[in-house]
């Protein structure tokens, strides 16, 4: 059975205001049903029997990639390698234009 979740104006006005976004009335009402939806899927996730499922922190089955103590690291550049290609650097230090 599916559930239904509705957003309300206000809970949509309080986020864009976490957001700092400002909203339109059009915005508004758009993410009212975008986030209702999406809310209501999720909530729905809920009816899934999950009781033999095993709980997991990742899915990919990576391990470390840390170097083991001693252990050369062939993919690391040295400072040269990476900073050749630069058009400003300066004691193996990129340099960028201020921002401010």
């Amino acid at each position: 059975m599916s559930k239904k979740v509705t957003i309300s104006k206000e809970e949509v006005l309080h986020l864009g205001k976490l957001a700092n976004l400002p909203l339109s009335d059009e915005e508004i009402s758009k993410y009212e049903k975008q986030l209702s939806e999406t809310l209501s899927y999720v909530e729905n996730l809920s009816e899934l029997d999950t009781k033999d499922v095993k709980p997991t922190s990742q899915t990919t089955n990576l391990q470390d990639v840390f170097f083991k103590d001693g252990a050369e690291n062939k993919r690391l550049l040295k400072t040269e390698e990476a900073t050749k290609n630069s058009k400003k650097n300066k004691n193996g230090l990129f340099i960028v234009d201020r921002i401010m």
